[in-house]
């Protein structure tokens, strides 16, 4: 290791202490192969109604089963063991691999922000708390310890890369430039990174027993203002950008460690069979994002396919019937439309060629082993003046703003769309582009500096912007509005998963009864 800089030192140091970590054999909670097979079920179709991170689905699901159940007043310790058996039904867990002592310590924290949600003031307080539980009962459960080793590393290798214009704190830099890590390399919830800053902020908080939260709930909420303010710097988004650009190199060395950290600690001791690993790697990474970009995208029809049908029926087949006439060019148009243009879009994605694969190599190559002083990164410098080509290239894109949303109204217009059915496929154009653009973001995670696009492709990225923009837009406002989600979390849930406990306690029933008679033979 006597070639790596100190930052790779540093990393392959946690990666071999995290090897090292030792294991506990103990007696382990066990569920039937029958509840299973309907919670999996349930929970791929509970899941198609939000766009969410696959790293970020297992939160979710604590946070809505804690929710759930803290209605229905049940005991922390009761609550505790059922929350296990409901991811392990869902396979959020594997089967009989968490210790029965577990409990015990889920049931200690949700005792703790039990009694926090008793002084909450607000529903807003109320939901960040139960979003905190969901980590820290996550974290808990399932320790993994590389995924913050590599932030860590990330934030080392590039805090003293960025500049931050206008910012003199050097503390507030470092802090931004992890965020923005968070954001654009972990893709991180913004619940996960405010639990990963308390940790660092309000230690106290998370190892507090329950009988403590009184005395530090005060400091918990000023901390939480704190960490708002963090999260709404005003340059987060140029932050974040730069990070986004920077990250293919990173996202390379996060596959090679979670795949087979032994590896990686071995392969890094020597640079020429580190390339090659390197190499290989990448091969094989182009071809499976190219996997996972197609399983995003089904995921996004699903979601959109659901969502319209919901629209449909509310909506537009009401109005149609209350005209006295229904026009099915229209229900056709718009319930094939949205899933069409999500296949569209990612349609033509190209594995990237070997100069990009030669540009990751040496990026990486100097984040482990370069000792030169970095080039510093400028973010946040403003220009001093608008060039008269950009203040020409503004007006055009007002322009264009308008006229795309003119057009497609006059077209629909020709096509005989009633105002409801015209606001419908507005909504899903513009929902749908900008589902189909991030799910397209999917295929840049290998790519560094990807090359200049031809001028046809410019031109197409151009026309769809203002639609893209208002898609961001309204995405972010129907967040709070997911009717689907509260479906299935209000009125299918609830019954279900009751349903479920009843055959679990069924099959343990027959199961006990069979072991009687084995053992009286």
């Amino acid at each position: 290791m006597a070639n790596l800089n100190s930052t790779g030192t540093d990393f392959v140091e946690g990666i071999n202490f995290a090897i090292l970590s030792p294991t506990h054999n103990e007696e382990t909670i066990k569920t039937s192969n029958v509840a299973s097979s309907l919670a999996i079920a349930y929970e791929a179709a509970r899941n198609a109604v939000e766009f969410r991170s696959e790293h970020l689905i297992r939160q979710a699901a604590i946070v809505r089963i804690l929710r759930r159940r803290l209605i229905l007043g049940q005991s922390s310790e009761k609550l505790a063991l059922l929350l296990v058996k409901e991811l392990i039904w869902a396979r959020y867990l594997k089967d009989d691999s968490v210790a029965a002592s577990k409990t015990d310590e889920i049931e200690e924290i949700i005792d703790k922000y039990r009694q926090a949600l008793k002084q909450a003031e607000n529903g807003q307080l109320s939901e960040w708390l139960l979003g905190l539980a969901g980590c820290e009962i996550e974290e808990s459960l399932v320790f993994n310890p590389y995924p913050q080793l590599l932030i860590n590393f990330v934030a080392q290798c590039l805090q003293s890369r960025i500049n931050i214009a206008g910012e003199e704190s050097q503390k507030q830099k470092d802090i931004q430039v992890y965020i923005a890590i968070e954001r654009a390399f972990a893709k991180n919830s913004e619940i996960f990174i405010t639990y990963h800053l308390l940790k660092a902020m309000l230690p106290e908080w998370i190892k507090a027993s329950p009988t403590q939260v009184g005395g530090l709930l005060g400091l918990l909420i000023k901390t939480k203002d704190e960490i708002d303010k963090d999260l709404k710097y005003p340059l987060a988004s140029d932050i974040k950008r730069e990070i986004v650009r920077l990250s293919p190199p990173f996202n390379v060395i996060r596959e090679m460690v979670t795949r087979n950290p032994e590896f990686f600690a071995s392969a890094v001791k020597d640079k020429n069979a580190f390339d090659k690993a390197v190499r290989e790697t990448l091969d094989v990474l182009y071809i499976e994002n190219r996997g996972k970009l197609i399983r995003a995208s089904t995921r996004s029809i699903i979601y959109i396919f659901l969502t319209k049908m919901v629209f449909g029926l509310a909506l537009e087949l009401p109005f149609d019937l209350f005209v006295g006439r229904t026009n099915y060019a229209a229900l056709t148009i718009n319930l094939l439309f949205p899933p069409a243009l999500m296949f569209l879009f990612n349609l033509g994605v190209k594995i990237p060629d070997g100069a990009n694969t030669q540009r990751i190599v040496d990026k990486i190559d100097e984040y482990v082993y370069g000792e030169k002083t970095p080039r510093i990164i400028e973010v946040g410098r403003k220009q001093k003046r608008i060039s008269v080509f950009e203040q020409i290239f503004l007006i055009v894109y007002s322009l264009l703003f308008i006229g795309v949303f003119a057009f497609v109204i006059w077209g629909l217009n020709k096509l005989h769309f009633n105002p409801v059915s015209q606001g419908i496929f507005l909504f899903f154009l513009c929902v749908v582009s900008f589902f189909a653009f991030k799910v397209r973001s999917i295929a840049r995670d290998y790519v560094y500096e990807e090359e200049k696009q031809g001028f046809f492709a410019s031109l197409i990225d151009f026309l769809f912007l203002p639609i893209i923009r208002v898609g961001q837009w309204i995405s972010i406002q129907i967040t709070y509005l997911n009717v689907l989600g509260f479906i299935f979390d209000f009125i299918i849930e609830a019954p279900l998963k009751a349903f479920l406990e009843v055959i679990e306690e069924w099959v343990r029933f027959v199961r006990v009864k069979k072991e009687e008679i084995f053992t009286q033979a």
